[in-house]
């Protein structure tokens, strides 16, 4: 074998070796994309009916609890992990036991209406659903004195 014909098999070897690489990562990129896209599918997934809720003008002294209803759209069990409130005026209860798929939740929520002015009230809801791990309920309205 000549020497051109040997240079011109290491090149095609070398062509093919590539391609072979290239191809096999494309593979391997392809199978990494499918799990990824499985792992979600089978991921918990929160689901809010309402993320806000505004009391409008209320008097002191009024109801001031409303429930945030959630579903588990997701594939597995939801666990919500904490729900903080932005102040104290504001306590919140929710169920500490998993949300199975297809199953619903709420969180009770209670403002304490004895405070006069302007309602701007955050509740932070903290899961272990992958795609929003946080989610940010609002209040808002505003509570006046009664008059008499």
């Amino acid at each position: 074998m000549g020497r051109k014909n040997m240079k011109r098999l290491i090149k095609n070897s070398l062509n093919y070796s590539l391609a072979v690489y290239f191809f096999c990562f494309l593979v391997v990129i392809s199978i990494n994309a499918n799990a990824q896209k499985n792992r979600v599918n089978t991921q918990p997934k929160i689901a809010f009916e309402i993320t806000s809720h505004n009391y409008g003008v209320i008097f002191a002294g009024d109801n001031g609890e409303v429930d945030f209803n959630f579903k588990n759209e997701g594939k597995s069990p939801l666990i919500i992990n904490n729900v903080v409130s932005s102040c104290g005026c504001t306590v919140v209860k929710w169920s500490k036991d998993p949300i199975m798929p297809n199953q619903t939740g709420t969180i009770k929520v209670a403002y304490n209406t004895n405070i006069i002015g302007d309602i701007k009230r955050s509740i932070t809801v903290s899961t272990n659903d992958q795609s929003q791990s946080r989610i940010v309920l609002i209040l808002t309205g505003k509570v006046v004195a009664k008059t008499k």
